[in-house]
């Protein structure tokens, strides 16, 4: 057991080097659309400080399972919240999207939600990894960026999403079985979303194998109809 906790402390620890690798190359490599697949289209939304190229191995994943993609990089997600969700929606309609899957790590999942209620609509499903929908406690710690601000617990724009996310029966929230970022772990939970419980780990949630794995296996259980019971962890 304690050989399998320092496993998983390492194994974040790599993660969140690719993840800052990824976040300082990708301002000059990004990965491309992918327009042609059988399955719903799916978007892909970074977080803080996070770029489209944290994706790749999602994003090769869902394309092997017949998915068109779309990396949704709006810059290094550390402006106002609600200016990226209007860049999100401009990529939504320069793609020519009216039916889709939004997947958001971490903040990107809040720049989901917060795209007007025709693109919300539009939406098939959300997906959420490590989204903490009630603010996070670290983001007391950066005043110093306009996200970061607006991610704080009692801020005015996370209450807004907070009532937004309640509003909607389409939301699954993916969690980390322990996250260092997302914190306190209740800020992922809101009553009404289904929730998944997968490997452990902020960064991990969308760069190990086993959690791509349960990605793609919860979008064909989206595409086949078999979500909708609430509260059915992933287990590793």
């Amino acid at each position: 057991m304690a050989f399998r906790h320092l496993r998983d402390i390492l194994g974040e620890a790599g993660s969140l080097s690719v993840y800052a690798a990824c976040s300082l190359v990708g301002a000059l490599v990004q990965p491309s659309h992918q327009t042609q697949g059988e399955g719903t289209p799916v978007v892909l939304v970074p977080g803080f400080l996070g770029r489209g190229l944290a994706f790749l191995r999602l994003r090769q994943a869902l394309i092997r399972a017949g998915y068109p993609v779309y990396i949704a990089d709006l810059g290094y997600g550390v402006g106002c919240l609600e200016e990226k969700s209007r860049l999100l929606e401009k990529l939504i309609d320069h793609e020519g999207l009216d039916d889709y899957y939004l997947i958001g790590h971490s903040m990107g999942g809040l720049i989901a939600m917060g795209m007007s209620d025709e693109y919300r609509r539009r939406a098939r499903h959300f997906i959420t990894l490590g989204t903490t929908f009630r603010g996070a406690i670290l983001s007391y710690l950066m005043p110093i960026f306009p996200a970061a601000r607006q991610l704080q617990p009692r801020s005015p724009v996370i209450q807004r999403l907070l009532q937004r996310v309640e509003e909607h029966d389409n939301i699954t929230s993916v969690v980390a079985a322990w996250d260092e970022i997302a914190l306190p772990p209740r800020s992922c939970l809101v009553e009404g979303c289904e929730v998944r419980k997968t490997v452990p780990g902020h960064a991990q949630l969308i760069l190990r194998s086993r959690a791509i794995e349960h990605l793609v296996e919860l979008l064909e259980e989206l595409e086949t109809g078999r979500v909708g019971k609430p509260d059915i962890p992933i287990v590793e």
